[in-house]
């Protein structure tokens, strides 16, 4: 039986390429920090 394995996480600054890796840093703060946004008012909404 073989072991399926979901890869979650992956390292996205890999690259050598540090004008690539500023804006890909960049955008995923933005990601995180709307994320975070919606979920708060989601549980602001609710509560």
């Amino acid at each position: 039986m073989a072991n399926e394995t979901q890869v979650i996480c992956k390292n996205i600054f890999k690259n050598d390429n540090k004008k690539d890796s500023k804006e890909e840093f960049t955008k995923r703060w933005i990601e995180l920090i709307n994320q975070r946004e919606k979920n708060s008012r989601r549980t602001t909404a609710s509560g």
